[in-house]
């Protein structure tokens, strides 16, 4: 499950005549395979999507802004419960991207979303947005306090930042630390991954914490995709890709279910004349 392997479309399995491998398969290459099953690439029912989006109460004429977009699906529903809003997805990845667009258009969303290709830490908007989404990203940018400082630079003294981070249900055993190939440090139990948001100068003013359930329909749905590409491609590549989604399987189960958690958190920038908020000791 390491991110850093490179990434590889789910069609390549059945347009390229080069093999593929195991080591050729990541979470790119698996979260690609969404599309149709579980497109918001996180832990998240359809209507904690919904609750978590609706609280941005966003006014007409706002401004979002997804960044890591994926296939698209907070930018898009973001959008559907405000339509007077505009929107704007960048991903490194140009295959979700293509993704992204052409679920756009499928929704009658071509004309207030737009998507690019785009380094995050390079991107530079001509002003800043309303609303700014960045859901299990901060790995991308060097950790969490790194995530919140670019996305500071990106959404306005009075907008919203929406922010998808995992932590540690529990103490981790050395099965799930070797499962999600992480360092024990890596990440922390829930208070302080809190704590650590608002030591970093924001105001988190709601958040919503993934259900075993809704962990569980991510994964299959994950596993899902990987065994009809599996079947699909056949052959030695076919037992490749079925031989990740048995390990991709296992790892979850018998690795960090109950271990790995997930909190997606609204978050407000804190004022300047509250700064001294943010100085309180914390174990960051």
């Amino acid at each position: 499950m390491n991110g850093d392997r490179r990434a590889v479309d789910d069609r390549r399995a059945v347009d390229d005549r080069r093999a593929v491998t195991y080591d050729d398969i990541d979470t790119e290459a698996t979260w690609n395979l969404l599309r149709d099953t579980h497109p918001v690439i996180a832990p998240l029912s359809d209507g904690s999507v919904d609750r978590v989006l609706r609280l941005a109460r966003l006014e007409p004429g706002a401004r979002v802004l997804d960044v890591g977009c994926g296939l698209g699906a907070w930018l898009l529903r973001a959008l559907e419960l405000h339509p007077e809003a505009t929107g704007h997805g960048i991903d490194a990845c140009a295959s979700h991207i293509e993704a992204a667009a052409a679920a756009a258009g499928g929704r009658g969303l071509n004309g207030r979303a737009t998507f690019e290709a785009a380094d995050a830490l390079r991107f530079a908007p001509g002003e800043r947005y309303d609303l700014v989404l960045c859901v299990g990203l901060s790995d991308a940018f060097g950790g969490l306090r790194d995530n919140l400082a670019c996305l500071r630079r990106l959404v306005r003294p009075d907008g919203l930042v929406l922010i998808g981070e995992p932590f540690w249900e529990r103490e981790p055993p050395e099965a799930a630390l070797k499962a999600l190939e992480l360092p024990r440090q890596a990440l922390t139990d829930l208070p302080t991954t809190v704590e650590r948001v608002a030591a970093a100068g924001w105001l988190p003013v709601h958040g919503h914490v993934s259900t075993v359930q809704e962990w569980d329909d991510f994964l299959w749905a994950c596993v899902s995709g990987l065994t009809r590409w599996g079947v699909t491609a056949g052959g030695r590549d076919g037992r490749e890709i079925l031989r990740y989604a048995a390990d991709y399987r296992e790892a979850w189960w018998r690795g960090y279910r109950e271990v790995m958690g997930f909190v997606t958190m609204l978050l407000r920038p804190l004022p300047p004349w509250a700064a001294s908020l943010a100085a309180r000791p914390t174990r960051w």
